[in-house]
């Protein structure tokens, strides 16, 4: 509340009022609106919202959407059908406003409300991609994984999927996340799904899988995983990094591809980065120093680096239980061959594991550790998982 004094003089009379005035009146001084760290535009998508939110127009024959009375939208595609490059839709939400998010990438991430159709089969994931665009014209993307939904499958039901913001790529996009524009969603392959709420929302943690190795009395790195219905350990001594399998298959193992082709057959994958991380926000770039080998099930006991495509020399051991339950396949790799250190130091290293099944024509199914559905581990280091290595005893 501002006040004017007003002077009146009659001689040597002075008098002073206070008159009460709302012109300079601050509104919600406490700044208790809904926010996050003072990010107040929280509410992106909640019903029709005129022009901030748009579809593409050159991709009409690929995709259809309704607005219920309720605010549902309703979208319906298919890409391949309809021969569009790309298909997509944005939010310029905040009246395209320019929308500081800087401070909170780290600690929110963006809410999606989903159902599919009634009586429609229970799904993992959405063939979907996300970005968030600066005004300068650049964008950070992350494609759409199970690892996102909450409580999942998606069902007929209300499905909350939350998608971290510090997992989008902003620094190898150099997009500015203080000056942001929209919320794009692309759309791959065809289906439909009903969408009810876009928000941003506090987020903490991470959805990584992580796995804590253990120290062996002589200070050795150990670890285990499981991979669909497979065991995977792992031992790093001074001199080696040993690998185990522990497979349940009823068929013979059959790989016949050589070299960088070793994932096309009976396989596993292990990417690996040799240095700790010291960013707590996951990287899409690979460093120098990490690695990505194949180490083949197939007869021949081949091992390759994916990154560099040289030959690993390897021990393989292989024993088969009597009764037919499993299948136990050990490699040992010399860290000097590797050209690496092994993980000695205390922290986190990222990892990723994959088990790849396939038949004499090649590879069938790829089962992925920590990126699930998400395709493209061989790319992007952002899909690996967390091996923390704890201090030496």
């Amino acid at each position: 509340m501002k006040h004017f004094c007003i002077l009146s003089f009659f001689g040597l009379l002075a008098s002073c009022t206070l008159v009460p005035t709302g012109l300079y009146e601050m509104p919600n001084r406490a700044n208790d609106y809904p926010n996050i760290k003072g990010f107040a535009s929280l509410t992106v998508l909640d019903g029709p919202t005129g022009d901030e939110f748009w579809v593409s127009k050159e991709a009409r024959s690929c995709i259809s959407y309704t607005v219920s009375e309720e605010g549902t939208y309703t979208f319906q595609w298919n890409k391949p059908g309809g021969g569009c490059d790309w298909v997509g839709m944005g939010v310029g939400w905040d009246q395209w406003s320019g929308k500081n998010m800087a401070a909170i990438v780290d600690e929110a991430a963006m809410r999606l409300m989903v159902r599919l159709p009634k009586g429609a089969q229970a799904l993992k994931t959405l063939p979907l991609a996300f970005g968030f665009e600066d005004y300068s014209g650049r964008q950070a993307w992350i494609g759409m994984s199970s690892n996102y939904v909450v409580n999942g499958p998606i069902t007929d039901q209300w499905t909350v999927i939350d998608l971290p913001m510090g997992l989008f790529n902003w620094t190898e996009m150099d997009c500015d996340p203080s000056n942001i524009k929209q919320f794009i969603t692309q759309f791959e392959g065809d289906g439909t799904f009903e969408l009810q709420k876009m928000e941003v929302v506090p987020f903490a943690g991470s959805l990584r899988k992580k796995v804590s190795a253990s120290r062996t009395p002589n200070g050795d790195v150990l670890f285990n995983l499981r991979l669909g219905d497979a065991i995977v350990t792992g031992v790093s001594t001074m001199d080696s990094l040993i690998l185990t399998g522990r497979f349940v298959d009823r068929e013979p193992f059959v790989n016949t591809k050589q070299g960088i082709e070793l994932w096309n057959g009976d396989a596993l994958e292990v990417a690996f980065s040799a240095q700790p991380e010291m960013s707590k926000r996951p990287r899409t770039n690979f460093l120098f120093s990490d690695v990505h080998l194949g180490l083949s099930l197939g007869e021949s006991p081949e091992v390759v680096n994916f990154r560099t495509g040289a030959l690993i020399p390897v021990k393989r051991d292989i024993l088969v239980d009597e009764g037919g339950a499993f299948t136990l396949v050990s490699w040992k790799l010399p860290w000097a061959s590797l050209k690496r250190e092994g993980w000695q130091l205390e922290g986190r290293y990222l990892l990723e594991v994959a088990r790849d099944q396939g038949n004499a024509k090649g590879r069938t199914e790829q089962i992925r550790w920590n990126s699930g559905e998400a395709q493209g581990f061989h790319l992007n280091p952002g899909l690996w998982g967390e091996l923390i290595v704890p201090k030496k005893p």
